[in-house]
């Protein structure tokens, strides 16, 4: 298991996660939402072959209604 931060809140994932893998394990279903790694976005294209390494400050955006 490797700690990762993901909107500043502590996480354990096992060392081959990749992006998508822990988009499906934290239940996030919105097909809009977008991650940035240590301040770098990750494009969806990449998410299955984006593996997270120990200590990476993982941001989701999920959209918002407003105006």
């Amino acid at each position: 298991m490797i700690p990762i931060n993901v909107n500043n809140k502590q996480h354990q994932v096992s060392r081959e996660t990749n992006v998508l893998q822990l988009v499906q394990t934290l239940n996030l279903t919105t097909p809009a939402i977008a991650i940035a790694i240590n301040n770098a976005v990750v494009p969806k294209t990449i998410w299955s072959a984006t593996f997270l390494q120990p200590n990476d400050n993982v941001l989701l955006i999920q959209p918002a209604q407003g105006g």
